[in-house]
């Protein structure tokens, strides 16, 4: 039998915590441990009884060949190609971010400015919601404020584009190889892809009351909730680039919670309509942000001072975050 080289590449990336994930929330029921404890043996017993096994540890040199065989029934049962399976099985550890654009050509292709914008803005997205998880009250931020959410960044992969207008998978690897955590804990990872759904969600909610006459600075009290002035840009960009946004998320299934079954594909869709109102957000949002310790250099376009007061007041000239702005100090 020819096995493809890629599904051996995929069945090593498979770690024992995804498949019994996996079979779970499939409708496979776990019968009991195999051969003391190197493995569990799990059975799909609608129609006609298939067991499948589940190595107890990478380390077993016949590892890969049974989650070949175990890939093989899943794909039969399921009745699916024996490499989607194994996919799926190599992706149950992490969360996936779907940024998918509605107005591609009649082919299913963009502009190739277009697919790099596609790809520039949805890291943004990712890195916007980082920010926020490791600052909830800020509402700007700039490249490489933050050591925890640009490390967080380097970590997300790129998976294979989706037919079906354009869709881009962002795949979010919700814990180190390794690494375990008490089950209700969540990890950086988990918290960011948690941040940018609240984020997005939070900020739908307002562009649809800003529509209805709400003062844009609603958009102000929403930090916690991960809105952020690089949030409201990347998705305006996104809008224009895609005339129209969709961003789901699919939860990783090692680490779901009560929460994550009752939103197992957490969606948030944007109008073309909606990115006038997320751009001045994202202006009033960056105006708003208090800046410490932070140097400028400019020149004096004004002095002020009341005779009665020891000190006086300048205002200064300086280009800020590439424009020209005033800044005043006593």
């Amino acid at each position: 039998m020819y096995i493809d080289a890629a599904d051996i590449a995929l069945a090593k990336s498979v770690t024992p915590r995804g498949a019994r994930a996996y079979l779970a929330a499939n409708g496979w029921r776990r019968l009991g441990p195999y051969w003391g404890d190197t493995g569990d043996v799990y059975c799909w017993s609608q129609d006609e009884r298939q067991d499948v096994l589940v190595p107890a540890s990478t380390e077993y040199a016949d590892y890969v060949a049974r989650l070949l065989q175990l890939s093989e029934t899943v794909a039969r049962v399921e009745g699916r190609r024996q490499s989607t399976v194994l996919t799926d099985l190599s992706l149950s550890e992490m969360d996936r971010v779907r940024v998918r654009l509605p107005n591609t050509h009649d082919d299913g292709t963009l502009a190739l400015s277009t697919g790099v914008k596609l790809l520039t803005e949805s890291r943004k997205l990712l890195l916007a919601a980082a920010h926020s998880v490791a600052n909830p009250n800020q509402r700007s931020f700039k490249a490489g404020d933050n050591q925890e959410a640009t490390a967080f960044a380097k970590t997300v992969r790129l998976g294979q584009t989706e037919p079906g207008s354009f869709v881009v998978n962002l795949i979010v690897p919700v814990m180190s190889a390794g690494t375990t955590l008490p089950e209700r804990t969540d990890s950086f990872a988990r918290r960011a892809t948690r941040t940018l759904v609240a984020g997005l969600r939070a900020t739908h909610q307002a562009t649809k009351a800003i529509d209805h006459g709400e003062d844009i600075r609603v958009l102000e009290h929403l930090s916690a909730q991960g809105v952020s002035a690089n949030l409201c840009e990347a998705t305006a960009s996104l809008i224009r680039a895609g005339d129209g946004l969709d961003v789901s998320v699919s939860w990783a299934l090692t680490r779901q919670k009560e929460e994550d079954q009752a939103d197992e594909s957490a969606t948030v869709a944007f109008n073309p309509s909606d990115a006038p109102a997320l751009r001045k957000a994202a202006s009033v949002l960056r105006e708003r942000q208090e800046r410490d310790a932070e140097t400028i250099e400019g020149y004096v376009s004004a002095l002020a001072r009341d005779s009665s007061q020891p000190q006086g007041r300048a205002t200064i000239k300086a280009v800020i975050d590439g424009a020209l702005a005033s800044v005043k100090a006593d």
